[in-house]
């Protein structure tokens, strides 16, 4: 590929990725694409009402002719462009691509766009093919740093989340179990299955309490109080877990950034390769800008009150 070409495709790269050597055009870019995803949400829950649909129907037409556009727009884009991606630069370029087109994000973004070709061929029914246009939420992933981070904790804790899960559908069948052998016979109408003991076990387990279905005997009242306790703290396992490792994950990212920028700054200031090291470290880790310029900021008041060699860096002591 010569040079031009590779040029045009380092630097779509870096809108469609944001970089910050890019500058503003890059923001303005994502902040449209993200605008318009949350259009395309808002329009499939307008659609669904049809005082709403009938009458403008030309122009949600229009709107989701446009939207495909741009989306297909992007994802042919971010083919072209992930040979640029750093984890496949020792990839020949189709390798490449064909690896991205593989992967998750590369998927999610395929059916945001597929099933409206796909229609264009086949008759769709029109439930299955709002919920796929719904889908289109899930791309905001590419451009909020947070989401990355969650699932960067999903897959780190997937055992204890699976764990966890594990134990709460044990929990809900045992209790389905025992509330249809207590009132099976006493309810005329309700507990006639375990499945339907088991719909009682998750909104009882869960605390949601619909009461479309209620113990009416001594034994299975006892049942459900001893069930409703265990609930209390079985079903808030998952979330705790996630909390937890989440705070625990974004307090590890930043202390990598904290100690890339002491190193950077070991000399008193942030010449430009640093800086756009840590630019990029940043963007790696998913923390915002507002978390990185607190710590640089803070790291550059420390270094006005040490000295440090004029020759070597090192610090020589406080002043």
């Amino acid at each position: 590929m010569n040079a031009v070409s590779h040029s045009w495709r380092h630097t779509f790269y870096g809108l469609l990725e944001g970089h910050n050597d890019i500058g503003d055009c890059s923001r303005l870019i994502r902040g449209l694409i993200v605008a318009l995803i949350m259009l395309n949400g808002a329009a499939v829950i307008m659609e669904s009402n049809q005082n709403l649909y009938l009458p403008y129907r030309g122009w949600f037409d229009a709107f989701e002719l446009f939207s495909v556009a741009i989306f297909s727009l992007e994802y042919l884009g971010r083919v072209w462009v992930s040979a640029e991606k750093k984890c496949y630069v020792h990839l020949p370029d189709w390798r490449a691509r064909l690896r991205f087109m593989l992967s998750p994000m590369a998927l999610v973004d395929l059916l945001a766009v597929a099933p409206f070709y796909l229609s264009l061929l086949v008759s769709i029914d029109l439930r299955y093919l709002r919920f796929f246009r719904l889908m289109r939420l899930l791309k905001l992933s590419h451009y909020f740093d947070g989401l990355q981070v969650f699932a960067s904790v999903l897959r780190r804790e997937g055992s204890a989340i699976a764990g966890a899960m594990l134990t709460m559908m044990t929990l809900i069948i045992i209790s389905a179990c025992l509330m249809f052998t207590v009132e099976n016979a006493a309810s005329p109408g309700h507990f006639e299955s375990i499945t339907e003991a088991i719909w009682w076990a998750v909104v009882t387990l869960t605390t949601v309490g619909y009461g479309d279905i209620t113990p009416i005997t001594f034994g299975g009242k006892l049942l459900g109080i001893a069930i409703m306790l265990l609930g209390v703290g079985t079903m808030a396992l998952p979330a705790g877990i996630l909390a937890a490792r989440f705070t625990e994950e974004l307090q590890n990212r930043r202390e990598i950034m904290n100690q890339r920028v002491i190193d950077a700054m070991r000399d008193g200031m942030l010449d430009a390769d640093e800086q756009e090291a840590i630019d990029k470290l940043q963007k790696d880790l998913g923390l915002s800008r507002e978390v990185v310029e607190r710590i640089v900021e803070q790291e550059k008041r420390q270094s006005k009150s040490s000295r440090f060699c004029p020759h070597c860096g090192e610090h020589v002591g406080g002043e």
